[in-house]
């Protein structure tokens, strides 16, 4: 099989010792050509990369963790024939890399003879194994098996080298994560550190693995110091004759308790702290939909857009996703649906923005098909009642899909995280889509980014995102009054999104008791709101977290993009018919 080429810039030139031979050391973290659990694949992109890291003058390469198979291939890990081809992989390369002078380090996962799954290190030269590390696949992700190589030059004081592959989603471990981790281990071990993390390729299904981190760490005076980070593949020098260190090891890395606290103090603990920070959960976000877009061979982007904070993100971060990927703007099929609430000011917001985006608009009034469809099931339309409401979502959620069908488009879904952990979304309406691409993004921080774009784009933009930053948040399911106004506004029915943020953060992330959370949120909120309204909108809070489970059981993908998810499949695990009388209880 023929490995494609992929175009790389070298490392940049460091000076070398006139007294010893020196080699470069590298991290490879483009994922450029990967395939997810396509072993063969990517062992000829890994042999591509390594003739030309060669020709570079590179001796040393450190790849991402499972990088023969990807590190995201779930249960798939358990298919006998993904395990055995990753095998046939590890001795193509041992192969194929045997006359190239570079040491390199890879993954592949491994079964025990006693059944026990393993993520293993290899660290290849000159055609031989020569050192391996393990952990258990099940491993905490943010569990690491490096390989250590020793100078053969010092022998009283040899230099240390460590290759540190990883996969650690970058909702668990931000760069600034890794590069805090990486200076810290390299301090405590007293060695040069490469560390590599995958950049793409890997699922989005709930991770992101999207942004590339390649930390490079020289030890000067016992004190650790970044490398050069702003060179598309940074190096560090090392001696060129080497040997595995006599004991393998695992690192971890673990969340600063400090930092953990101060967060439990915030009143808005999803917020980023810095404008890095918020770049870089917009790069994510856009990155992941352009992701997901491609592997689904997605020529276009359908979204529902209703003039309110979660449509008004999605549709910024899609019209940046198609720009990522080389498509027109108008590859974003904006679709508004006005029903019995809709008001005019979020109509003419939704139209207006899709317009100035460039986004092939269209309209689709659902009141006549509700009509009918009250008619069908005999519901009389008078009566404003769930089935009222729902049947708006539902009519809504039909019309996106079929579009999505005769378009070769993603349906891509608008609902947030704190949406979700409340239920507040009309199961197999607006609770269903092809992308969730908000569904690790809480309120607090949709009203965050959507600000954000705002004082970015400025221009004919700004005025728009504002206006839609100032109305109320609302589904607007139920007629409008006679003034104009929405009859719906959500925090007047659940309480404010604030205090439900900051639950949910205490409750997932911290794992704390109601009670100490009510005791936290009367001292950090003191003064907005009341105690019976704080401890009520906690006990609403709780007993809808527990009672809609069920619609987060079957919820679509979307990426995360904080350490708290409620996933199914890789964040919140949980039965869909547990009691929440424990929580409420302890409130009492």
């Amino acid at each position: 099989m023929p490995a494609r080429k992929v175009k790389k810039s070298a490392p940049a030139k460091t000076a070398v010792s006139p007294k010893t031979k020196r080699i470069q050391a590298a991290a490879d973290v483009s994922g450029a050509g990967f395939r997810l659990a396509d072993p063969m694949w990517n062992a000829h992109e890994i042999l591509a990369a390594l003739e030309m890291y060669a020709s570079f003058g590179v001796g040393a390469v450190v790849f991402p963790e499972l990088c023969v198979t990807g590190a995201s291939c779930g249960d798939l890990f358990r298919q006998n024939i993904l395990l055995d081809t990753a095998q046939k992989a590890v001795k193509f390369l041992l192969k194929e890399t045997a006359p190239l002078p570079v040491t390199f380090v890879v993954g592949i996962p491994e079964r025990s003879k006693s059944g026990v799954l393993y993520a293993v290190t290899l660290c290849i030269r000159a055609g031989k194994i020569i050192a391996r590390n393990k952990k258990p696949l099940d491993a905490p992700a943010t569990v690491f098996a490096p390989i250590e190589l020793v100078s053969t030059r010092r022998k009283r004081n040899p230099e240390r080298l460590i290759l540190c592959p990883s996969a650690v989603p970058s909702a668990l471990m931000t760069p600034s994560d890794f590069r805090s981790f990486a200076l810290a281990a390299a301090k405590e071990h007293q060695a040069d550190f490469i560390l590599a993390a995958p950049k793409s390729g890997e699922s989005v299904t709930d991770g992101f693995y999207g942004m590339p981190v390649c930390c490079n760490v020289m030890v000067k005076n016992s004190e650790s110091v970044l490398a050069d980070l702003s060179d598309p593949c940074p190096s560090l020098e090392f001696d060129a004759e080497f040997e595995p260190a006599k004991k393998q090891y695992l690192l971890s890395f673990e969340e600063n308790p400090k930092r953990l606290a101060e967060l439990g103090r915030d009143p808005l603990p999803f917020l980023p702290k810095d404008q890095a920070g918020t770049i870089w959960i917009a790069a994510a976000l856009e990155s992941a939909l352009a992701h997901r877009m491609t592997t689904a061979h997605a020529s276009k982007l359908v979204i529902g857009v209703s003039g309110g904070l979660d449509s008004t993100l999605a549709l910024l971060v899609a019209h940046e996703a198609v720009a990522a990927i080389n498509l027109p703007a108008d590859a974003v099929i904006a679709v508004s649906m006005p029903g019995f609430g809709t008001t005019k000011r979020t109509k003419n917001n939704a139209a207006r923005l899709a317009e100035l985006l460039g986004c092939d608009c269209r309209t689709v009034d659902i009141r006549p098909a509700c009509l009918r469809h009250f008619a069908d099931i005999g519901h009389d339309p008078k009566v404003t009642d769930v089935v009222f409401e729902n049947a708006q979502a539902r009519e809504r959620t039909q019309i996106l899909m079929d579009i999505s069908n005769g378009s070769n488009a993603l349906v891509v879904g608008t609902g947030d995280l704190s949406e979700i952990a409340l239920g507040w979304c009309t199961y197999n309406g607006d609770h269903m889509s092809m992308y969730a691409v908000n569904s690790g993004v809480p309120k607090t921080l949709v009203r965050h980014l959507v600000a954000f774009y705002a004082d970015a784009r400025g221009g004919k933009i700004a005025p728009v995102l504002r206006d839609i930053l100032d109305t109320p948040v609302s589904p607007e399911l139920v007629p409008a009054s006679k003034s104009g106004e929405s009859g719906h506004k959500t925090e007047q029915i659940l309480g404010a999104y604030e205090l439900h943020d900051f639950y949910l953060f205490h409750l997932v992330r911290l794992n704390e008791s109601p009670r100490v959370i009510l005791r936290k949120a009367k001292k950090v909120f003191a003064g907005k709101y009341g105690a019976d309204e704080i401890r009520r909108t906690l006990e609403l809070f709780l007993r809808r977290f527990f009672t809609q489970q069920f619609k987060r059981s079957c919820s679509p993908d979307g990426p995360a993009v904080s350490p708290l998810s409620l996933s199914p499949r890789a964040g919140w695990r949980v039965p869909s018919d547990a009691s929440p009388a424990l929580w409420l209880d302890d409130l009492k």
